[in-house]
């Protein structure tokens, strides 16, 4: 009883009490610590459906079950490898990792944008605003006489003659065997601009559908040579109707959609993150900074 009441004692069991809860606290920590460090990798429906699909689009067909064992392992091992590779910092400073991780954001971007889908007063809306955007273009149907300088001593000369024999006698048709071979067909039918500079050169497709129909015009110079033309018919461009052209409405309203998403979303990342370039690149690029309407 004497020993009970004596303060070493105490001091001992006191002391005794703290090495066993230290002990079993200890034991505790490091058993979660050791569960924690089992990182947990979870295959689910979600992968199981994304590698079958994959597998249907680029096969045709869909996978047998060995076949989608292997699949499943492929990304079992694929994920393992992944995350070891960025433990060890492998996806740093690497332009491929880089620009597929850049990617994939702009998919998910791209996809957050199309959550939405609008009401047929949005897209009348949007067709009223951006009419030319759905304006046929014109066309135009004529008739040229090509004179090759290369061949000729003066074509401007013989062209320019021929024009004035043209208009005298009215404009024959038999006019087209005066001038030169050349691969390009003499009659030209609905061609529209872009038509007419693919074959011809961007001035003289500008020219030609300045001129009047039904007289011979010219010399015009093409990026052959010279031509004297004569335009049969020439339909104008006309904005179509909404009707016609709601389907490419629709997908110019999601794109305008798209972009306006990308834009907000990339004027919040320039404010999350700060960046800084050096005199160099700003030189070349100027300032990249953000303004308060989120431009840059």
């Amino acid at each position: 009883m004497k020993l009970l009441r004596e303060p070493f004692f105490h001091f001992l069991l006191a002391g005794a009490g703290l090495f066993v809860a230290y002990t079993w606290l200890d034991d505790g920590v490091e058993t979660r610590s050791q569960a924690s460090s089992v990182r947990e990798i979870r295959v689910g429906e979600g992968e199981l459906r994304w590698v079958s699909e994959t597998w249907t689009r680029q096969w045709q067909r869909t996978p047998s079950p060995e076949e989608l064992r292997g699949l499943v392992a492929n990304l079992l091992k694929e994920e393992l490898l992944a995350r070891e590779a960025r433990e060890l910092g492998l996806d740093k400073d690497d332009t491929v990792v880089r620009r597929r991780l850049a990617q994939k954001m702009t998919f998910l971007i791209e996809d957050t944008a199309r959550i939405s889908e609008p009401d047929e007063s949005d897209l009348r809306q949007f067709y009223d605003a951006h009419k030319d955007n759905f304006r046929r273009t014109g066309r135009v149907s004529f008739v040229h006489v090509f004179f090759d300088r290369s061949k000729r001593v003066n074509a401007a000369t013989d062209a320019q003659q021929t024009l004035v024999r043209l208009a005298a006698d009215g404009g024959p048709e038999q006019i087209t065997n005066e001038g030169d071979r050349l691969l390009i067909e003499a009659e030209i039918g609905g061609a529209d601009l872009n038509t007419v500079t693919a074959r011809f050169g961007q001035d003289f497709a500008r020219e030609i559908f300045s001129l009047p129909p039904g007289a011979w015009s010219g010399p015009i110079e093409s990026a052959y040579g010279l031509h004297l033309v004569r335009v049969s018919e020439m339909i104008p461009g006309e904005v179509s109707p909404f009707a016609q052209v709601k389907v490419q409405v629709l997908e110019q309203w999601h794109e305008q959609q798209r972009r306006a998403y990308e834009e907000r979303y990339f004027a919040e990342l320039f404010k999350k993150y700060h960046i800084v370039a050096d005199e160099r690149v700003e030189a070349l690029v100027g300032p990249l900074t953000v303004a308060k309407d989120g431009t840059r």
